[in-house]
C-alpha cells in the first residue's frame, strides 16, 4: 500500500508562544489551544526539490564579496491542545478527534510526540459505511511523521456485526477483519463487498474477491477499494447494493453524480439485464424530491426529509 501523509489547517482558539531569535535562527515555543482543525488523509508524493545553480560571479575584487552566514533551521517548542473539532478525512475516514501534542525538531523536520483521540465518526469501506466505536493515533517524535495507528470500526451486514481494524503505522496501514458471529475472512469479505454469501457469487466475482484477499494478505490492504475507483473515475459516489428478490435484481453496483449543488442522479445495474436510474433534487437542505425508473417498469416519486439531531 503506498504510503500515507496528512495536510490540513488549524485556527487558534488561544494560548500563549514566544519568538526567539538570534543572528543564526531561533526557537519558537508556548502553549497553543486549537478551536479547530483540519487534516486529510491521502497518498504522499515526493517533496518538490529546488535545483542547484552553480553561479559564478565575475570582475569582482574578492576582498569586497561578503562572508556567507550560516542559518540554523528555526527549532520548535510548543505544547498543542484540541479539545474537539480536530476533523481526520480521507481513506474513507470521516471523524472528529481531540488531542494533545508537543511538537519539537526544526520546521524542516517537526518531531511530534503525544496522541489524539477519537471523539466520533465514520468509515466507507465497500460502498458502506461503519461507525468509528474506538480510535488512537500516537505520535512517537519520528521524522517523518510516521503515527500509530489504533481504529476500529462497526457495523451490520446481512446480519453480522461486521469489525474492521485499522492499525499498524501512519505509513503502512494494516486493516483486518472479524464478525459476530465468526466467519472466515473470504465469505466475510464477500458480504462487504457484494452483498452476499461466497457460495452465491459468479466467476467475474470470485475472482475480484480473490484478489481482494491477496491484497490484503501480501501488502497491508487497501483501505478503501470502492472509493479509490470512484475517486479514479470522477464519480461522486459507488456502493455496492445487495440482491433484491422482490425485483429480481441480482447484487448490483451503483454509480452516481451531482450535477450542480441540487441535483444528483444515479445508475443501478447488476450486468443481468436490470437497471435503474435514481434522479434526487434538493428542494432545501432537508427536503429532497425523488423519481427513479427500472427495466422493469417500475416507476416512482417520492418524498425525503432528513434532519441531523
Amino acid at each position: 500500500m503506498p504510503p500515507t501523509t496528512s495536510t490540513g489547517s488549524t485556527r487558534l482558539a488561544g494560548g500563549a508562544s514566544e519568538v526567539r531569535s538570534d543572528a543564526s535562527g531561533g526557537v519558537v515555543s508556548g502553549r497553543l489551544e486549537l478551536d479547530s482543525g483540519s487534516f486529510k488523509l491521502g497518498s504522499a508524493t515526493a517533496a518538490a526539490q529546488l535545483p542547484r545553480l552553480n553561479v559564478r560571479e565575475i570582475n569582482r575584487p574578492a576582498e569586497e564579496r561578503p562572508a556567507p552566514r550560516r542559518l540554523a533551521p528555526w527549532r520548535l517548542d510548543l505544547a498543542v491542545h484540541a479539545r474537539n473539532r480536530l476533523n481526520v478525512t480521507g481513506l474513507g475516514i470521516n471523524s472528529e478527534w481531540s488531542a494533545d501534542l508537543r511538537i519539537a525538531g526544526t520546521v524542516t523536520e517537526p518531531r511530534i510526540n503525544g496522541r489524539a483521540d477519537l471523539i466520533r465518526g465514520s468509515y466507507d469501506f465497500a460502498g458502506r459505511r461503519f461507525d468509528l466505536s474506538r480510535g488512537s493515533i500516537r505520535f512517537l517524535g519520528e521524522s517523518p511523521v510516521n503515527p500509530v495507528l489504533d481504529i476500529i470500526a462497526e457495523g451490520g451486514v446481512q446480519g453480522l456485526n461486521a469489525v474492521i481494524r485499522v492499525t499498524g503505522r501512519g505509513q503502512k496501514p494494516e486493516i483486518s477483519f472479524s464478525s459476530t458471529p465468526a466467519l472466515p475472512q473470504d465469505e466475510l469479505l464477500s458480504r462487504l463487498l457484494f452483498g452476499t454469501s461466497i457460495t452465491n457469487l459468479s466467476a467475474p466475482e470470485a475472482l475480484q474477491l480473490a484478489a481482494a484477499v491477496a491484497s490484503l494478505n501480501n501488502s497491508g490492504g487497501g483501505l478503501d477499494p470502492i472509493n479509490a475507483v470512484r475517486a479514479a473515475t470522477g464519480l461522486d459516489r459507488l456502493r455496492i447494493v445487495p440482491a433484491d428478490i422482490t425485483t429480481g435484481q441480482g447484487t448490483a453496483i451503483a454509480a452516481g453524480k451531482y450535477f450542480g449543488r441540487r441535483v444528483y442522479v444515479e445508475v443501478v445495474t447488476d450486468a443481468r439485464g436490470y437497471s435503474a436510474t435514481v434522479v434526487e433534487f434538493q428542494i432545501t437542505r432537508w427536503l429532497s424530491l425523488l423519481s427513479s425508473i427500472s427495466t422493469i417498469g417500475r416507476e416512482s416519486v417520492n418524498v425525503r426529509v432528513s434532519k441531523d439531531y
